[in-house]
């Protein structure tokens, strides 16, 4: 399908379409006066005729013995006396017609005498003739004047729109980072170029800010981060803690981990920007991304069948896929477990499907926005004292945002119904990755 017109076409079009009507109405209007003028004047010579030949005949300069009367090439005349009238002409009263009959064109005039009822007749089929010939050639002024006008509206649109066709090409080729467009002119488009490197200019600021502030930010929480959890291990190890208190412990070594993932997971997506491709194995990459929550899958009961073919290959981005998987398994632990989860291979998609309690369809269109923590209210295992990790509500956001860095289609469907509960995510490379199968 066609997209829609470049500013270049519409001004072609709209220079052409203005030529045309203006040619044509200037060709229309030439030709009905002519045509308007060429009758009158036919009009004017029948009348003057009729007048003249009536007046002869009643002063006795002519004598008339019957039949037509020859007055010129293309001018007959006839008195009603006799019956060598044409019949056409024979019921008509006095006063001027004009009569199509039989391929001809007649004007006609018809006036009393004291001879009788004279008819003149005009056959003015040739001058019809010429009148269509100078249609025909107006027609044929006009179309060339459109494929004139169509040439030079190119050429006009080219020298109008050609600066605003630069700087579009210009902004549509601008990234992050890329150096500034140089202003060579002091028009519109060379103001617009000035406005659109100032606002380059403060993005670029923005975006350098943002990244130096997820390293910093990285970089000082790290630290503390790693100490948190080695101490909570350490008194794990070091001491027999009541049940109450191990869960406590194992709960601080869990939130480090997420904090830490989230940290790195941000940092990573702050810089806006694909990866390098490679040829990734689907299948390892899943078992990756599911070994770093294997123990935390295992306490919360999700089990992952993992049906990806060993065969399955993509060019894709792995650090960006590991990220998208790693959020979409915490995801299921959180939310669906106890449960199955299965991956499985497509051809073109990677789908993870559980058979957890299921998304009820109100908060279905919101799974992806930041902070939303509708589905906790439908799970049946989260408690209370869970509620400040599973109501952060950024993974599947992450998720989202990743792979519309990448390219690649994330997209959710579930049922709540008792018979065919679960939730699948269907994550499709398309045109971020080069799928092949073997």
């Amino acid at each position: 399908m066609a997209g829609p017109a470049t500013l270049k076409q519409r001004v072609i079009w709209a220079l052409t379409l203005a030529i045309s009507l203006f040619v044509a109405a200037q060709a229309i209007v030439a030709y009905l006066v002519l045509d308007q003028q060429e009758d009158r004047i036919v009009d004017q010579i029948v009348l003057t005729e009729a007048e003249r030949l009536v007046h002869r005949l009643e002063a006795g300069e002519m004598v008339w013995t019957g039949g037509d009367i020859l007055l010129g090439p293309s001018l007959h005349a006839w008195v009603g006396t006799s019956g060598d009238v044409p019949r056409v002409l024979a019921g008509l009263g006095p006063g001027q017609y004009q009569l199509n009959t039989e391929g001809e064109v007649w004007h006609v005039a018809v006036a009393d005498s004291a001879k009788g009822r004279v008819y003149l007749r005009y056959d003015a089929t040739d001058n019809e003739h010429r009148v269509y010939e100078f249609g025909a050639i107006l027609l044929g002024l006009w179309l060339a004047c459109t494929l004139l006008g169509y040439w030079t509206a190119r050429a006009l649109a080219g020298r109008v729109v050609g600066s605003m066709v630069e700087v579009t090409d210009r902004i549509e080729s601008w990234a992050p980072g890329s150096p500034g467009m140089k202003v060579v002119r002091s028009d519109e488009a060379g103001r617009l170029i000035e406005a659109f490197n100032r606002m380059q200019d403060k993005v670029d600021q923005s975006i350098a800010q943002e990244r130096e502030f997820s390293a910093n930010l990285s970089h000082e929480i790290r630290t503390p981060l790693t100490s948190i959890r080695t101490d909570a291990e350490l008194i794990a190890l070091e001491s027999e803690p009541t049940p109450q208190a191990g869960l406590r412990l194992t709960r601080i070594v869990n939130a480090v981990d997420e904090i830490a993932s989230t940290l790195e997971t941000a940092r990573a997506i702050s810089s806006a920007q694909a990866g390098p491709r490679s040829e990734v194995a689907l299948r390892a990459s899943l078992d990756d991304a599911w070994s770093g929550l294997a123990e935390r899958a295992h306490r919360a009961g999700l089990v992952l069948d993992n049906e990806v073919p060993e065969t399955a290959v993509a060019g894709l981005d792995r650090y960006g896929l590991l990220i998208v998987l790693r959020n979409l398994v915490r995801n299921a632990i959180d939310h669906a477990a106890p449960a199955t989860l299965t991956a499985s291979w497509t051809g073109e998609c990677l789908v993870l499907a559980d058979n957890g309690p299921g998304i009820p369809a109100a908060d279905l269109p919101f799974v992806f926005e930041r902070y939303y923590s509708g589905r906790l209210r439908d799970s049946q295992t989260a408690g209370a004292e869970d509620a400040g990790v599973h109501q952060r509500g950024l993974g599947l956001a992450i998720a989202k945002r990743v792979c519309d860095i990448q390219g690649w289609r994330l997209t959710v469907t579930s049922s709540t119904d008792e018979l065919r509960r679960g939730t699948r995510f269907l994550l499709c490379f398309g045109e971020g990755a080069t799928p092949v199968a073997s």
